[in-house]
């Protein structure tokens, strides 16, 4: 019984995320594994629902990984096997054993219990997976309520671990009630007489307390929520009347992983995204056209002027005729090819009022070694360059072991970046990341603490097909946008590309797998966010309160 409900929790977890659009099953995904541990005769038997769980979760939400270890690294299928055991399911198995070990040794009978130090136990779990280095910060069940638009919007204040820590508090509070309907006998002692026990019927207990906290942990969020939306939308459209809205033109090339490793056509791809890229409302516009185009919005821009030559507020939409262009991760993939000559030319083409920023690689003259870089690019060549500091484990870092080999031309292995991710540009600062580095809360919140205006993050989402990652990754920046309260410009070779706003709703998108361009405004906003001033507070307050539960146990030892 205790097998099939664990079974039940994480088929409710994983249809949760997308591609099955039904995040609600998250508010009670937890409650049949938190049902099968309390029915555990022992501790030992809690951790096994917590393996076994952690088992049927990451083979459920990590199924894509075996098609592209054998589709595009041709790995040997029963070394993909091996590698997807070991370095995908045993680790989560290991986390969430343990999560439950700790479960069973501090668990008390208390409301308080169930409301604070579980959803403690759980949130430093998830924590856990952004401090070690070969695990990935993926899959935790705040990005699964991403749906629900006015409750989610309290991540700016305690981030997506917030999220998940009043998740699990609602699916703890449902336990809570269910276990109290269970009690219907109360244990009062041994008789006398023959030493049996005496169990009497319990007086019925009130559900109000864990009503109340239900109650909160939803309608707060909500409430507050609610108001924070009206608030950026009435900022975002007291600077698009300002004329301060910028243009955003991502173009995702939908090169297929073979044209683009293949080590042929650098030069023709190169021109698809120029040719992708050129000024004007559609695609391909001759330079001569966007040309036209300047010179009438210049024209109109003087009607507007007063006599004094004050400027008139823009209708909505209307832009500062300025334009950031985003393309996708490694575009620029051939490092010996890329020079100041080439950068010049391409900003020829594309105008002199505009920002690119292109992912390409970078090759150590002196090592020799290779890292994935976004290039930025304005007025009359490179202005600088972002490395990439967080490198995908077994994908960019071989972590000791070579189990996927070389993919074509695409390098093995990439060498971290010292850059900062915060970078000074004449359109603004940009917090720029580069692919997986999205779902690392506090790297991007510190590139917006530096004082990123925007954030862009470049990916390539083509390994994982047409599966749920590249929902799920886009899910991610949207978070970090809420988070942040900016904008933020997504572009990834294969979709999904999009304009997030600052409330994570998208804008505008791609769809997968296609090749296309798509354009929008967006603003620079100055949103001091909460959790982009403090931070991980609740980490630190999570780890206080299972501190508390920990020396309460050993003081009622005493």
């Amino acid at each position: 019984m205790n097998l099939l409900l664990v079974l039940i929790s994480a088929a409710f977890y994983v249809l949760s995320f997308p591609l099955w659009g039904a995040g609600f099953l998250a508010f009670f995904a937890l409650v049949p594994l938190f049902m099968a541990v309390e029915r555990a005769r022992s501790t030992a038997r809690g951790m096994a629902c917590g393996i076994a769980w952690g088992a049927f979760m990451s083979t459920g939400l990590g199924y894509w990984l075996f098609p592209t270890l054998t589709d595009h690294f041709n790995v040997w299928p029963p070394k993909a096997v091996l590698f997807f055991l070991l370095c995908v399911v045993l680790p989560s198995c290991l986390i969430y054993g343990g999560v439950f070990l700790v479960y069973r040794f501090v668990h008390h009978a208390h409301l308080a219990w169930y409301a604070l130090v579980l959803p403690a136990i759980w949130t430093l779990a998830e924590y856990l997976k952004e401090m070690v280095p070969f695990l990935l910060p993926w899959g935790a069940v705040g990005y699964a309520v991403l749906p629900f638009q006015r409750f989610v919007q309290i991540a700016d204040v305690a981030g997506v671990h917030g999220l998940t820590f009043l998740v699990v508090m609602i699916n703890a509070m449902l336990c809570f009630m269910w276990r109290r309907t269970r009690q219907k006998k109360h244990y009062y002692g041994r008789s006398l007489i023959n030493s049996k026990p005496i169990f009497r019927k319990k007086k019925p207990m009130t559900s109000a307390g864990p009503l109340l906290m239900l109650a909160l942990a939803i309608c707060i969020p909500v409430i507050y929520g609610t108001l924070r939306i009206y608030g950026i939308e009435k900022e975002i459209n007291r600077k698009k009347a300002d004329l301060s809205a910028i243009q955003a033109v991502l173009v995702q090339g939908n090169f297929s992983l073979h044209e683009r490793w293949s080590g042929m056509g650098f030069y023709q791809r190169l021109q698809t995204y120029l040719d992708m890229s050129i000024s004007g409302t559609e695609a391909g516009r001759s330079p001569t056209q966007a040309e036209d185009d300047k010179t009438e919005a210049s024209g109109k821009e003087e009607e507007r002027a007063d006599g004094n030559g004050n400027r008139a507020q823009a209708p909505m939409g209307e832009t500062a005729g300025h334009r950031v262009i985003v393309w996708p991760e490694t575009t620029l993939n051939a490092p010996g090819l890329l020079s100041d000559d080439l950068f010049r030319q391409i900003m020829d083409m594309i105008g002199d009022d505009a920002l690119l920023i292109a992912g390409g690689l970078k090759q150590d003259d002196a090592s020799g070694r290779v890292m994935n870089s976004a290039y930025l690019v304005s007025d009359n060549g490179m202005l600088t360059r972002y490395d990439k500091n967080i490198l995908l484990p077994y994908g960019e870092t071989t972590m000791m072991v070579d189990w996927l080999g070389q993919y074509y031309t695409a390098p093995s292995e990439f060498a971290p970046g010292q850059t900062p991710s915060c970078i000074d540009t004449p359109y603004g600062r940009v917090g720029v990341s580069i692919c997986f580095e999205i779902l690392y809360p506090r790297y991007i919140a510190r590139s917006v603490a530096s004082g990123a205006d925007f954030i862009v993050n470049i990916s390539n989402d083509g390994w994982f097909g047409d599966s749920a990652m590249p929902h799920m990754h886009l899910n991610a920046a949207r978070m970090r946008a809420i988070e942040n309260r900016r904008f933020l410009l997504r572009a990834a070779n294969n979709g999904i590309s999009a304009i997030i706003s600052p409330d994570g709703r998208i804008v505008t998108r791609t769809d997968l797998f296609q090749r296309q361009r798509i354009d929008g405004d967006f603003v620079y906003l100055d949103i001091a966010a909460p959790y982009t001033r403090f931070g991980d507070w609740l980490i630190i307050f999570s780890a206080a309160i299972l501190a508390i539960s920990l020396l309460a146990i050993f003081l009622r030892k005493d």
